[in-house]
């Protein structure tokens, strides 16, 4: 299984390089705005003809093929029918090689309006280099971005991993703001909400002191990224499929914006590092994991006693109700998996706990 990684470069270019770099990136975007529209209104054309426009509108004809095919995909399935899509991106695609007896690490080519190619110098940094270490090996395909009033380069590297093998313990993960992510067994995570809070406060200070805003997802995506990591661990360190909340269910739940956000990205990054370390993921339905009793089963709304206690009304058990959601999800984890074997016998709810993990 092939996987791919991106990195943003830093560039390092005079201004006549800049100017280049702008110029090509708004015509590439006029470019793919106008074969996005016509592809889109006319479906039977699957081409139109490049000539005198350059390299740069064949890149752009690519890509906008791949936007409308995307898009009629999704139609498909949901209704009702989306809308011609606007282009809103200021990039163009480039080519990257490495450096040879120069103080830069790399050199980009771009495909100008004015020139056959331009070249403009790059710097890698540690992460990046780390990848590279690790056997990820760099893609000569790259984008240039512009981000916060400054361009970069998108670098794209690429892996070959064995496919993930479902294993026979369960590790089942719930992301929340009181914790910021609990297990089955039986880690809890810090207060996303205090620490939402004060980085808003921060914010509110940064701007009544006309200072550039910072995003307070930045922390929380720090503490989020050490939690899966640590899940992650455990889960190859011991064996165990790693069993998520889907984030496609997710993105669609009336819930708070906060949460909603914070449980879709433990699950999407969770994903992706779990098929670069190999280890087998399983995503599951949320439904009443918060208010289904791990011990006996019974499942009543009343016996979620407020944000952190859970008090069975049906055997009187007491547990965190972060710690019962969690393994509510480890357990419907097991019997998906048990389904999609050809086991349609439901797992007991009483066989998770602490030490079955």
């Amino acid at each position: 299984m092939k996987l791919t990684r991106n990195y943003l470069l830093k560039i390092y270019g005079n201004f006549g390089k800049i100017e280049d770099l702008r110029y090509s990136a708004s015509r590439y975007k006029l470019y793919t705005q106008y074969f996005v529209t016509q592809m889109f209104y006319k479906p039977w054309i699957r081409s139109y003809s490049t000539k005198g426009m350059g390299s740069l509108a064949n890149q752009a004809q690519r890509e906008a093929s791949g936007i409308v095919r995307g898009l009629r995909q999704k139609n498909k399935s949901d209704t009702p029918q989306s809308d011609c899509p606007q282009i809103n991106f200021d990039s163009c695609p480039g080519s990257i090689e490495k450096s040879k007896d120069t103080k830069y690490d790399y050199w980009v080519g771009l495909n100008s309006q004015f020139r056959n190619k331009v070249k403009i110098p790059v710097k890698s940094h540690r992460k990046f280099n780390q990848a590279l270490r690790e056997g990820w090996k760099l893609s000569s395909y790259c984008k240039f971005f512009k981000k916060d009033d400054i361009w970069f380069v998108k670098a794209f590297v690429t892996k070959e991993v064995e496919k993930a093998k479902p294993k026979d313990k369960f590790l089942g993960v719930d992301v929340g703001i009181t914790h910021g992510t609990t297990r089955s067994d039986g880690y809890l995570g810090k207060n996303l909400g205090k620490i939402i809070n004060k980085e808003k406060k921060s914010q509110a200070e940064r701007q009544r002191q006309k200072h550039k805003k910072k995003n307070f997802k930045t922390k929380v995506k720090q503490v989020l990224d050490h939690d899966i990591h640590l899940a992650l661990r455990r889960s190859e360190k011991d064996g165990l499929n790693l069993v998520l909340e889907d984030p496609k269910v997710l993105a669609n739940l009336k819930i708070g914006k906060n949460d909603r956000w914070a449980r879709c990205y433990y699950a999407n990054r969770s994903i992706i590092r779990a098929k670069e370390m190999g280890i087998f993921t399983i995503r599951i339905h949320p439904a009443y994991t918060s208010i289904t009793c791990s011990s006996c089963g019974h499942l009543d709304k009343h016996s979620r006693v407020n944000q952190s206690e859970f008090i069975c009304t049906g055997c009187g058990n007491m547990v965190n109700a972060d710690l019962n959601a969690a393994i509510n999800i480890a357990r419907k984890g097991q019997e998906k998996l048990a389904w999609i074997n050809g086991l349609t016998a439901k797992v007991p709810v009483n066989t998770f706990s602490k030490e079955m993990v």
